[in-house]
């Protein structure tokens, strides 16, 4: 669906790729949202925006239709499928590779924002905590709406960022600009000290990975992919975890994806078991598209642009 420019959030996510939303902070919820509190999520704005339900003067009552409409409608039915809620995090986290490979520095304007960049000890905590705070008061007021989207959207972008690895304090030389310093230390202006570098997880990345194994026994292919994920982030060059990943998303009916995964453990370990016999078996498949997927396509195409940019040099 296209949204009109009056529609539009420059900042936090969108900023790097203006034609993507951000379903997340359109719903006031953190990335780490379940199924059931997307819904709830969406049935408490419906409260507020509802035309049936919230009682509006005429004029306010079209203005809020219209964000009910296009805005929180396409993010809930994304959101609602578990298939569209594992590709759009897999969005999201090849925006924040992409965006550390590129050494950007982030430059937040909101104060939860920069907070959370600057001092994130308790990352997702925090992080929740202050999209809570953001959420209460996001759909009270019409004209107020866009900007707590903005806030959100720039807390979200911190949070992928940092899970991913970056560190604000040892950012290359910047491309989005530096605070301005000044002789005191508030937000906006040249940040305190940094505080000391985020420590490993307790657990190690073979324990995540005994984890996954007992997951994918079990079919829990969301909970086995947060596991991998975890064991990725302390050693990003684990085979294993690369391939247990890609199998989560054949399973999955990921194929692209799973091939994605399967290529990267065979890079690290051309003799990877699980990957070369399950990369084997999907470079030999030549199914014919049916209807879902010709539908799924359709859709995929849609966001065809920001795959492009992401793959681009």
């Amino acid at each position: 669906m296209q949204i009109s420019r009056a529609l539009r959030i420059n900042r936090g996510i969108s900023q790097y790729q203006p034609d993507f939303q951000d379903y997340y902070a359109i719903l006031g919820i953190p990335v780490t949202a379940t199924a059931q509190q997307v819904r709830k999520r969406y049935l408490s704005i419906a409260k507020h925006l509802h035309p049936d339900v919230y009682g509006r003067p005429p004029e306010e009552k079209i203005k809020a239709t219209r964000y009910f409409s296009r805005l929180v409608n396409p993010a809930y039915s994304t959101l609602n499928q578990e298939r569209e809620r594992i590709e759009y995090a897999e969005i999201l986290r090849l925006l924040a590779k992409r965006l550390l490979k590129r050494n950007e520095r982030l430059a937040p304007q909101s104060e939860a924002a920069k907070k959370l960049l600057y001092f994130p000890k308790e990352l997702q905590y925090d992080y929740e905590k202050a999209v809570l705070a953001i959420a209460q008061i996001q759909y009270e007021q019409l004209d107020q709406i866009l900007e707590h989207i903005a806030q959100l959207s720039e807390l979200n972008l911190v949070f992928v960022l940092v899970r991913e690895g970056y560190q604000h304090f040892n950012a290359g030389p910047s491309t989005l600009g530096r605070p301005a310093s000044s002789g005191n230390t508030s937000f906006g202006q040249q940040p305190p000290r940094p505080p000391k570098p985020l420590e490993r997880p307790a657990n190690s990345a073979a324990q995540h990975i005994t984890m996954a194994e007992q997951l994918v026994a079990a079919q829990q292919w969301s909970l086995a992919i947060q596991e991998l994920r975890a064991a990725l982030q302390i050693d990003p060059n684990s085979s294993k975890s690369h391939a247990l990943l890609g199998y989560v998303y054949m399973q999955r009916k990921l194929t692209s994806m799973a091939k994605s995964s399967f290529k990267q453990a065979l890079k690290l370990n051309p003799n990877e078991p699980l990957a070369k016999e399950n990369f084997a078996k999907l470079e030999g498949q030549e199914q014919p598209v049916s209807k879902p997927e010709a539908n799924k396509t359709a859709t995929k195409d849609k966001k065809g642009g920001f795959f492009g940019w992401l793959s681009g040099s």
